[in-house]
């Protein structure tokens, strides 16, 4: 008896030494592992899943080479042109830049860099799974933390963002996402406020995406204070924030001259003057006497006047940016390169797969989010599950619009699958029949959102058959296998069609005319435009500025040849002769072929080495 009554103390002990956040350090230890063993063949061959990982490596290696720290042109971008510009941010560059150098310390330069591509995106799913731990840990019992934590840490539709070689600015837009989340689940107070206005002004100064949530959280923040006046605290401190935080963060990332100029494709002048004016607004009144804000229709004039205050801000410093970010684009621009990108797209314009992995899984977090705040009801943290449901279903509602906006939908379902997938286990254990167990276990299962992604997927497959199933697998991925030999050549201007555009800037010491990048909306309509004409008219578009080369992957410009037939791309694909290309089998490999320009309509301009490629 005295050794049971000993072994149940030790069980317990050691329950209770196993944290929350000891557990989130043995799950993020797992996936750290199992993300690198996945990815090694690409970690080996410096094979990028997409291209704006190619690009932020040609932007980090430039900023090492001595690049101007303001200055984020990528001038092996349409060299003769002065460069090509772009919108991101270099505090996603500064971990990157300062882990390479650190490293360099023990290794050399290129091994360092290895390793940091290797392993610095897994480095942020750490902090993303402790603060869903003090998510979690706000919202339900011990129980609930741990499978909540397991679930976290194996979601896919977000967490591929963290696997290696990952090193865009989309890890952290996650990240910021559920610190958002968490701040507004906890206690309404000045200070959350204001650490809540800090995390959204690096949200937006990182991505334009994040102005939506920026919106979201304030929103959120009102309408707590229309329902209780007593909870004016956070939204004192975090319209204070918004006044300027979002300028002050830009600085030391952008620069003087950024916050004085409009850029509809990032948050510049229009936007950071109409937060300001906003915020203005709400902490003047809610410094004011209280019999300002003393009756519900006060409060409601009051946000009345500080939406008119930032429409006008808005309108009057960027009236180019009703518009949209992308209201430069060229037609063809916007047919050929932007709307094809479907990870900017709505759901209904997905693959059939991928729109049932996404409907299955979210109809079943949606309902899960419901049953719980019902379930919560009368206890301290319905209200919580409460605001938390709202968000999930903003969340929701954004990754219908915008499917990339799945990654954040999901991560803020998470703790309602916890919830979902308790109940069932604990309905599952409570009962002594074989059936009752394996039917809880079942349920249990698609209560975990990558079991039920993958369910979703392969039900739409078998469903629609192999077209389908082909239709739905991403294209090969062209340059994959390391250095391509093109390497080798001397550097020259690449006319290169657009996706593996920052691909050659990485792996090769040449230039391209242009990468798929909005900012470089002339030079991507150029080369939609050769790449479209009869291959007469397309001649002078190509070797305008002295390319040297044409390259291109059969995947990238199938959609081209589909147009236009008799186009350029069409007699590429189909291997027609163009009198003025030379192929260079020799070059290619694979779907990735390599051409040479024979008699350029101008000598290409003299290219040095740049320390984008090494």
């Amino acid at each position: 008896m005295a050794a049971t009554v000993a072994k149940t103390r030790h069980d317990a002990g050691s329950a209770a030494a196993l944290s929350p956040d000891r557990l989130a350090l043995i799950l993020w230890l797992g996936f750290v592992v199992a993300s690198l063993f996945l990815h090694r063949d690409a970690i080996a061959n410096l094979a990028f899943s997409d291209p704006d990982n190619a690009m932020r490596l040609a932007q980090v290696r430039d900023l090492v080479g001595g690049q101007n720290w303001f200055d984020t042109a990528q001038y092996r971008t349409n060299p003769g042109g002065g460069g090509g510009p772009t919108h991101w941010s270099r505090f996603i560059d500064a971990p990157i830049v300062v882990l390479i150098d650190l490293f360099s310390l023990f290794v050399d330069p290129q091994t360092a860099e290895r390793w940091v591509l290797a392993i610095y995106p897994p480095l942020l799913a750490l902090p993303l799974l402790l603060v869903f731990s003090r998510i979690l840990q706000i919202l339900g019992d011990r129980p609930f933390v741990f499978i909540g934590l397991a679930i976290a840490a194996t979601t896919i539709s977000y967490l591929h963002h963290f696997a290696p070689l990952n090193i865009d600015h989309h890890n952290w837009q996650v990240l910021l996402s559920v610190i958002l989340l968490w701040l507004a689940l906890r206690p309404a107070s000045f200070a959350n406020g204001l650490w809540s206005a800090l995390a959204a002004s690096i949200y937006v100064e990182i991505s334009l995406e994040g102005f939506p949530f920026l919106g979201l959280f304030w929103a959120l923040f009102v309408f707590d204070w229309l329902r209780d006046p007593a909870k004016a605290s956070r939204l004192r401190g975090f319209s204070a924030g918004m006044i300027l935080l979002p300028a002050l963060w830009s600085l030391p990332f952008r620069g003087a001259a950024y916050l004085s100029t409009v850029f509809c494709d990032s948050f510049s002048l229009p936007y950071l003057l109409a937060t300001a004016a906003a915020g203005a607004v709400f902490l003047i009144a809610l410094t004011a006497p209280p019999r300002w804000t003393a009756s519900l229709g006060q409060r409601v004039s009051i946000v009345g006047a500080a939406g008119i205050v930032f429409a006008a801000g808005f309108v009057l410093t960027g009236t180019a940016c009703l518009a949209g970010p992308f209201g430069e684009l060229e037609p063809l621009v916007r047919t050929y390169w932007y709307e094809p990108i479907l990870e900017g797209r709505p759901l209904w314009e997905q693959v059939p797969a991928r729109r049932a992995a996404y409907i299955l899984t979210t109809v079943i977090g949606l309902g899960a989010a419901l049953w719980a705040w019902l379930r919560a009801r009368g206890r301290p943290e319905a209200e919580n599950w409460g605001r938390l449901g709202l968000m999930i279903l903003f969340g929701a509602i954004m990754a219908v619009l915008v499917i990339r906006s799945l990654a954040v939908a999901h991560a803020y379902m998470i703790p309602a699958f916890a919830a979902l997938a308790l109940a069932f286990w604990r309905w599952g254990d409570a009962g002594s029949s074989i059936w009752r167990r394996l039917t809880g276990t079942l349920f249990l299962l698609l209560s975990i959102p990558t079991i039920a992604m993958a369910l979703g997927f392969n039900l739409s497959l078998l469903k629609a058959g192999s077209a389908t199933a082909a239709a739905s697998g991403s294209n090969p991925v062209c340059l994959s296998q390391g250095r391509p030999a093109l390497a080798g050549e001397p550097p020259a201007l690449l006319f290169a069609s657009i996706n593996i555009a920052p691909t050659l800037l990485v792996s090769t010491p040449h230039s391209v005319v242009t990468t798929g990048h909005h900012r470089n909306h002339a030079t991507i309509n150029r080369v939609v435009s050769a790449f479209l004409a009869p291959p007469a008219a397309a001649r002078l578009l190509v070797s305008e500025g002295g390319a040297q080369y044409l390259v291109f992957c059969e995947n990238d410009i199938a959609p081209l040849a589909a147009a236009r037939p008799h186009g350029l791309a069409a007699h590429l694909l189909h291997r027609q002769p163009v009198d003025w290309l030379e192929p260079q089998p020799r070059l290619s490999s694979g779907s990735f072929h390599v051409y040479r320009i024979v008699a350029s309509a101008k000598q290409s301009p003299r290219l040095e080495r740049n320390p984008s490629f090494h």
